[in-house]
């Protein structure tokens, strides 16, 4: 695994855009109205050009290439997921990834570890879309930063697309991660979005693409057939990693990939002899830990590579999962992390989310303003304060009464798809109750302003725009509160685990797992896990080629075991 040495960048002078080559981003502001847009319309896109956009089906023109790295007694690699979001959670994982020791304690006990020779992205490498100048400055930067180069035995980092990886059909992801491309101290090695490394004493790693949860493509299905067929010996032990944690969710996607993964487990690695004994995925953004009740697979989810987080308290603690064959198999919790405890607690900052979502306010409070002016509040007498009949008159009696109807039934039929997490009925209820709760707030808040105007005694224009600025101010901040309100209470009814957590840019509990197969074969997965990441850098303008450029203002991040230590296999 040595390869000539490259240049070592030199080391930037100050902290600017043009002397790093890249921009520190803050975490993706999801109820930014620019951003909804933006992401909704490359998710349309992508649902319906996807098949058609398909870069696998040309990859398949490539030979069967596996990548052999079983000339070790002894291995230690690395997987991250869920990882190009904000600058501070990424590039903490990014450097305790780099650092070349790593202590880390659990139970009074300390492990010593070390960076892997191999580094694999599960998933999800960048967020909110896969755009160049994102994958730049959200992922490719904050790594290189953390480790500029190396000088002897060059780490090799292999990747799996997650769905917003897709979301430009592969084409950035491609460019990036398969064409022997450094990041950093890290290169590149694979040609396909899909890979075969086979690792020392019968272990393999497969990274399998399944595109957005559902679809495994025949190209690739023949690549693994013929990686098993010819490559892989019975008894043989195979981590299969994806980018969808299968068995947390009733959606479409989510049972697509665990009939995919049957197939795949029964027609390709049952035949050769193999065992399947570990499953490591992303697609949600914490660390979960499942063992088969009376068996020996594990299923790990390690989505906490930098990317908001998502809760644990909502993850069931049995699990039965469809087997290959015969009656479903069931797995046991673990671990999570964080704790339930800690995910529940972090549920209550859904209360400060107009604070931290001010464009999405805003936006509530335009909207506001624009039907009250369908409606022709804004000539009212600023001496009459308008009540509950006023405005149902003002409803009918408008010009543009067909299109308020329109509107409303448009918000109805929004409220019932956002639901998307809740079965039947109880989706259509929670759609209703949502329409409910914010036509109500609606009107109350018109009413509200139309009093407070009227108290201020003022006429004329000045009273349209006074009406009209603080229905802007109570519109934004009563619907964003409700819509908090919202998510609150559904989320406490296990509902909208992504859509109550995303909006609040958790960067905090992030992890990534290191896996050591020692030389007697055995492996072990150590969940390597920091409670707080830095939010405070200091440039490292000097110092060896390989260091890191930043380094947290207040000490060494704090990392640990998130549990202890486990072998599999």
């Amino acid at each position: 695994m040595t390869e000539a040495s490259r240049d070592c960048p030199e080391r930037p002078r100050n902290s600017t855009v043009e002397e790093l080559g890249f921009a520190r981003k803050p975490m993706v502001r999801w109820l930014n109205p620019r951003q909804l847009l933006d992401t909704s319309a490359r998710v349309v896109l992508s649902g319906i050009f996807g098949t058609y956009s398909d870069k696998r089906e040309l990859q398949a023109l490539m030979a069967t290439e596996i990548y052999d790295r079983s000339d070790h007694e002894e291995l230690w690699l690395d997987y991250v997921a869920d990882l190009g979001d904000g600058w501070d959670p990424t590039y903490s994982v990014a450097s305790l990834l780099a650092a070349e020791k790593l202590e880390v304690a659990s139970d009074g006990r300390s492990y010593d570890t070390e960076r892997g020779r191999i580094l694999v992205m599960g998933g999800d490498a960048v967020y909110p879309v896969p755009k160049r100048a994102d994958y730049e400055n959200r992922m490719l930067g904050p790594y290189r930063a953390a480790l500029p180069c190396t000088l002897d035995t060059h780490p090799q980092l292999f990747a799996i697309p997650g769905s917003h990886d897709w979301y430009d059909g592969l084409v950035n992801f491609t460019s990036v991660f398969c064409r022997r491309y450094w990041i950093g101290g890290w290169k590149t090695q694979q040609n396909r979005s899909h890979f075969a490394l086979k690792l020392p004493h019968g272990w393999w790693l497969w990274g399998v693409d399944i595109q957005f949860g559902d679809y495994i493509d025949e190209a690739q299905v023949r690549y693994f057939s013929e990686v098993a067929e010819k490559h892989v010996a019975k008894g043989d032990r195979i981590i299969l990693c994806t980018a969808r944690a299968p068995g947390t969710g009733g959606s479409q996607p989510h049972l697509y990939a665990e009939r995919n993964l049957q197939y795949f487990q029964r027609e390709i690695i049952a035949p050769s002899g193999a065992e399947l004994v570990l499953q490591m995925t992303s697609g949600r953004h914490h660390y979960a830990h499942y063992k088969e009740t009376g068996g020996s697979h594990h299923h790990v989810n390690g989505g906490g590579g930098g990317a908001f987080l998502h809760p644990t308290h909502d993850l069931p603690e049995h699990l039965a999962l469809e087997a290959a064959e015969g009656p479903p198999v069931g797995y046991e919790q673990v671990a999570t992390y964080p704790s339930r405890a800690s995910s529940r607690r972090l549920r209550k900052r859904l209360w400060l989310l107009p604070l931290r979502n001010p464009a999405f306010v805003a936006f509530l409070g335009s909207v506001q303003v624009f039907l009250a002016l369908m409606l022709g509040l804004h000539r009212q007498r600023a001496s009459e304060s308008l009540g509950m009949a006023d405005l149902w008159e003002a409803f009918w009696t408008s010009p543009t009464a067909v299109l308020l109807v329109v509107f409303m039934v448009i918000v109805l039929g929004g409220m019932v798809r956002f639901a998307h997490d809740a079965p039947g009925m109880t989706r259509i209820l929670l759609g209703a109750a949502h329409s409910a709760l914010q036509l109500a707030s609606l009107a109350g808040l018109m009413i509200a302003s139309s009093s407070i105007t009227s108290a201020l005694g003022l006429h004329g224009a000045v009273s349209v725009i006074t009406f009209l600025g603080i229905l802007a101010v109570l519109g934004g901040l009563g619907g964003a509160f409700g819509f908090a309100g919202y998510l609150w209470a559904t989320n406490c009814l296990g509902f909208h685990a992504n859509e109550a957590y995303a909006p609040l840019r958790i960067k905090d509990f992030k992890h990534f797992v290191r896996l050591h197969i020692d030389s007697a074969g055995t492996l072990t997965l150590f969940p390597i896990g920091v409670d707080k990441v830095s939010r405070r850098w200091e440039l490292c303008t000097e110092g060896p080629a390989q260091d890191p450029w930043f380094r947290p203002e207040r000490g060494e991040l704090d990392a640990k075991l998130v549990e202890r230590p486990f072998k599999v296999g």
